[in-house]
């Protein structure tokens, strides 16, 4: 302190500023911060332009604490796929997280489909799931996303119990299960070798998406291991029409990431060949 006051008037004033500037602002009106420079800046740029993580640094020196505005700087990133950097942002949103937890619901969905740090998603998603048994995030229930994390994990058996209680979590409330859950319910028997359970399940999943070409492709690939390979050939070649009309996985976020088992042109081509191959045989 003896030093701060042994400085010019001028330097005094700037050390002061930068000390008390934020704990000033800190309860200033959120919504004329959220005005100048999200309304007024950021959100008039690319979520890529430079301008963008500006305007939200200048936010972030009023509102140190807003778990939004930290939200807001990790998600581009993330969408560029620079984890780590992200990461930082978010943890620090998770920290200053809302009473219903909301950014530590959205950092599990990060972990399980962007990172793929499945393992640290499960520990985020066992702490939302205590609190709420029936909580969503991007469109489907905490338990969906710790049972994504177990297939990619090879703990099928316990994915699929997570399913199962998934697709029931809002039977009460007269809400079918979601054409995903079913289709990742097959995959969790298909990867056990248990074909004929797996095709039960697409098809389930194909009752509420008639043209999912991701379940049409393993049912086909299903019956090719059971040796039903004209059955296969017929619905692997749905399956590549409906690919090429793009119905595949609807979640907005596949743009940026592919989902577990999310197939490729590349997949469908090769397995129409290998069929059709032993057709002529």
């Amino acid at each position: 302190m003896k030093k701060i006051l042994s400085l010019p008037m001028n330097y005094k004033f700037i050390i002061i500023l930068i000390i008390f500037v934020p704990i000033i602002f800190s309860a200033q009106d959120k919504k004329s911060v959220y005005e100048k420079y999200l309304k007024n800046g950021a959100f008039k740029y690319s979520y890529f332009h430079p301008k963008y993580q500006q305007y939200l640094d200048s936010a972030l020196v009023y509102l140190p604490k807003d778990a939004f505005l930290w939200q807001q700087k990790a998600m581009p990133l993330f969408k560029r796929k620079k984890y780590e950097l992200g990461m930082k942002y978010l943890d620090n949103a998770v920290k200053n997280d809302d009473e219903f937890d909301s950014y530590l619901s959205y950092r599990a969905f990060i972990k399980c489909i962007f990172q793929k740090d499945y393992n640290v998603s499960i520990n985020d998603l066992d702490v939302l799931i205590k609190k709420y048994p029936k909580g969503i995030i991007m469109d489907h229930s905490y338990v969906f996303y710790k049972a994504l994390s177990q297939i990619q994990l090879n703990q099928y058996q316990e994915a699929e119990d997570n399913l199962k209680t998934s697709t029931n979590l809002f039977a009460s409330n007269g809400i079918e299960p979601h054409f995903l859950e079913l289709f990742y319910l097959g995959i969790t028997f298909y990867e056990r070798e248990n074909y004929t359970e797996a095709i039960k399940y697409f098809d389930e999943s194909l009752k509420l998406n008639t043209k999912f070409s991701d379940a049409q492709y393993y049912e086909g690939v299903s019956l090719y291991y059971l040796n039903r390979k004209p059955e296969a050939l017929e619905i692997i070649k749905k399956a590549q029409e409906n690919l090429l009309a793009d119905n595949t996985i609807t979640e907005d976020n596949r743009f940026y990431e592919d989902y577990p088992y999310q197939i490729k042109k590349w997949m469908v081509e090769n397995l129409v060949e290998s069929l059709n191959e032993n057709k002529k045989q």
